[in-house]
Parts: structure tokens; C-alpha cells; sequence
């Protein structure tokens, strides 16, 4: 992975690998706050704001899967051989290993005790993302991130993954899905959010600028109540766009589920084109077919259809698409796994194979869609 110093002088006004450059910032992007300079509560004077345009669309390397993009997965328990094991199953290693830490403490937050012990010596080419609370499950409030309080905390974060030397090949993907009241940080009210992302990039890149940021939303209408947009926190701020999208509400095992999927306001599409007008990568961290409880009859099952169209939906996305992750959960709650989802399982190879065959070779046999 390059660093933002070299990213930005590659991309700044050109085409790279064949991805152009795109129209300038929406108006959406405007930032809630004007924070640079700012003096945070704790006494610390923060840097200056961060460069709008730093970077855009391939941040990633992808010489272990030879995708268009950087693809990799999700596999429980941290344990990198399972990781290397989903490559082989699919005939390509993972670029990408997503990851969570615990949030039952700030200690848990900052220290990531698990994440080094399983990560620190990284397999070369390997990005790791990093799923990261903002604040732990209790004892904190996103009002009290917002003025600064915390910015102590977040310096001893970088400080951490640059003495790992782990800082130049992470992703932190920061207090994702804010848009769902199942998570601690929600943005219920967005200035806050948004001036508590603020507070912790440029804490924690005092010591560990090469890391990468990924703004994540969940698929489709708020359960908070709120535009997610206003609680982006500005261009330079992000490097990435996410969204995390599962097979279901509705299940795309119809034209008409998928459409809802893809089309709809705050769906895929939506979030590809947001991050194509802001000049960012985009990602989809978390997907899969969905056969759990949870949602019973909401959720899609072993649907291949699914799988074939998320594929579909890459391909066409590929200059701006930076990395998706296969969430290859086996427990009850999801069942998203491969291993038990038979069909899916055959048609995530099969597109898979096609994907990488058509960009390692154009003449090929290409994958419909």
C-alpha cells in the first residue's frame, strides 16, 4: 500500500490504472463543523485540517487475489490460517482480512490485545481492516468525543499501530453502521458524530498518518431517523465510503427484491455514486447470503441469485470499488457462511473464477452481467 503522500501525488488530476478521475465534491459534502486548529478540551491543540482530495478509488493491493479490487473476508475468531483457508477454497488468497475489536472497554478499544496478537506479524500484501468503535459500551458518550475528551486515548490508538508497524497496511473502519440503533455510537445526533470522528483521525494520526478511514453505513432507511449524509464527516476525513448490505429486507430472491437492494434510495448504487462525487474509494465490508433466524422469512436463504448479482454490481462498479469483504459467518444468528450454504457457495466460485479470468486475461469467457 502507498502512503497518503505518495497516493495523493499519483492521484491528484490523473487517470490511474485505468480509473478516471472523478467530478468534483457534491454539495452534500460539505463538512457540519469547522474543527481545524481546534483546541480540544483536553488542552491538546490538533493539527490543521486534513486536504480535501487525498485520495480516490484503488488504495489497495490486490497481487494475492489478481481481482479488479481488493477482495477478501470475514471468518470468526481471528484466526489468520481460517482466512488463508478461504482462499484456497475460492483458488485465490485474500487481500483484504476484516476484523473487530472487543468494546466492553476503552482498554479493549485502544489496545486491541486480540487484533495484535492475532495480526501483528501480517502476511505481506495483506490489508487488514479494522472494525473500530468509536466509544466502549458504556461509560462514554459521543458529546464528550465531539469536544475532545477523549483525544488522549485516541493518540495512544496510533501510537499503537505504528509501533506494531501495522499503521501503512490498516484500514479503520471507525463506528460503522452509525445509522442503526444497535451500536453504541449512534449518530442520533450528527454534529456530534461527525466532530467526534474528527477529534479521533487527527489524534490518532499524529503517530500513524498512513492510516486509512472508512465512513460505513448500513444499507438502506435510518433507524435512527436521519439523512446519513449529515453525518459524513468531510472529504478530508474519509478515504473510503462502505456500506454493509446482507440478503435481505427485502431478499433479493426476486427482480423486485434486488432492485430495493441496489436501486433504491440509501441502497448499493447510492453509495457508489456518493463515493465517486467525493473523489473516495468505496467499500462493501459486510455481505452475504443471510439463512440465520433472525430474520426469518426477511432473509434470502442459500440464494445464488444473490451472490450472481453482488458480483454484477462489483463489475460495474470496479473504477471505484476498493475492497468487499464476504462476511463468512457459520453461527445460528446469520448462517451466512459458505460452508453451509451450499448453492451460494458454487456460485460465489464460479463468479468469482470469471471475475478474475476476464481481468487476468480480457478475451476470455466473461461472467453475465
Amino acid at each position: 500500500m502507498y502512503s497518503k503522500t505518495v497516493l495523493s501525488t499519483l492521484l491528484l488530476g490523473t487517470v490511474v490504472a485505468g480509473v478516471a478521475v472523478a467530478p468534483p465534491p457534491a454539495a452534500d459534502a460539505a463538512p457540519v463543523t469547522a474543527v481545524a486548529g481546534a483546541t480540544a478540551a483536553t488542552g491538546t491543540t490538533l493539527g490543521a485540517a486534513r486536504p480535501a482530495a487525498r485520495n480516490r478509488a484503488k488504495l489497495l493491493p490486490t497481487r494475492r487475489s489478481r481481482m479488479p479490487w481488493a477482495s477478501g473476508v470475514f471468518v470468526p475468531h481471528d484466526v489468520p490460517q481460517a482466512y488463508e483457508n478461504f482462499g484456497t477454497s475460492r483458488g485465490a488468497a485474500p487481500d483484504v482480512a476484516l476484523t473487530y475489536t472487543f468494546r466492553d472497554s476503552w482498554d479493549a478499544i485502544i489496545r486491541m490485545p486480540r487484533v495484535y496478537d492475532r495480526w501483528r506479524n501480517l502476511p505481506r500484501n495483506l490489508t487488514l481492516v479494522i472494525s473500530v468503535g468509536m466509544i466502549p459500551d458504556t461509560g462514554a458518550t459521543l458529546a464528550r468525543c465531539a469536544e475532545g475528551r477523549y483525544d488522549a486515548k485516541w493518540r495512544a490508538f496510533g501510537r499503537g499501530l505504528a509501533d506494531a508497524r501495522l499503521a501503512d497496511r490498516t484500514v479503520i473502519r471507525l463506528g460503522w453502521e452509525f445509522n442503526g440503533l444497535w451500536v453504541t455510537w449512534a449518530a442520533k445526533k450528527p454534529k456530534h458524530y461527525v466532530a467526534c470522528w474528527r477529534h479521533i483521525v487527527r489524534s490518532a494520526e499524529i503517530a500513524a498518518p498512513g492510516l486509512l478511514w472508512d465512513w460505513c453505513v448500513n444499507r438502506g432507511v435510518s433507524s435512527v431517523g436521519i439523512d446519513p449524509r449529515k453525518a459524513y464527516p468531510g472529504d478530508g476525513y474519509v478515504d473510503i465510503v462502505g456500506v454493509d448490505s446482507f440478503d435481505g429486507y427485502p431478499p433479493a430472491t426476486t427482480p423486485a427484491g434486488w432492485k430495493e437492494q441496489a436501486q433504491s434510495k440509501y441502497g448499493l448504487q447510492f453509495w457508489a455514486d456518493f463515493a465517486r462525487r467525493h473523489r473516495k474509494g468505496f467499500s462493501v465490508p459486510e455481505w452475504a447470503v443471510y439463512s440465520g433466524k433472525e430474520w426469518g422469512r426477511n432473509g434470502g436463504g442459500d440464494n445464488p441469485a444473490y451472490i450472481a448479482r453482488m458480483f454484477a454490481f462489483f463489475r460495474r462498479n470496479a473504477d471505484v470499488l476498493t475492497y468487499e469483504t464476504y462476511f463468512n459467518e457459520p453461527d445460528a444468528y446469520q448462517h451466512g457462511a459458505l460452508e453451509v450454504n451450499p448453492r451460494a457457495a458454487r456460485e460465489y466460485r464460479e463468479q468469482f473464477t470469471l471475475t478474475r479470468r476476464r481481468h487476468l486475461c480480457p478475451g476470455c469467457a466473461l461472467p453475465h452481467g
